[in-house]
């Protein structure tokens, strides 16, 4: 989900995503990612996106966790 938000004349996009993975060699889903992050334009053509992100993979015992934050430079041509 995500929505553009406007302050003044400035407009950028906050979102949140979940994905879950299948895993063939265990036969199950394995894996879910969520993500929390926003999209903020610098330029026409550039943005930059910061976000958090949680992984929960279940394919081997025990459960194993990750938590991680992230800076994406993103250029449109």
């Amino acid at each position: 989900m995500e929505r553009t938000v406007s302050i003044l004349s400035y407009h950028f996009t906050p979102y949140v995503r979940g994905e879950v993975y299948f895993d063939n060699n265990y036969g199950k889903w394995s894996r879910t990612a969520e993500d929390l992050g926003a999209a903020f334009p610098i330029r026409k053509h550039t943005e930059i996106e910061p976000y958090y992100e949680h992984q929960n993979d279940t394919s081997k015992s025990p459960n194993h966790q990750i938590n991680a934050f992230g800076l994406s430079l993103n250029l449109y041509f």
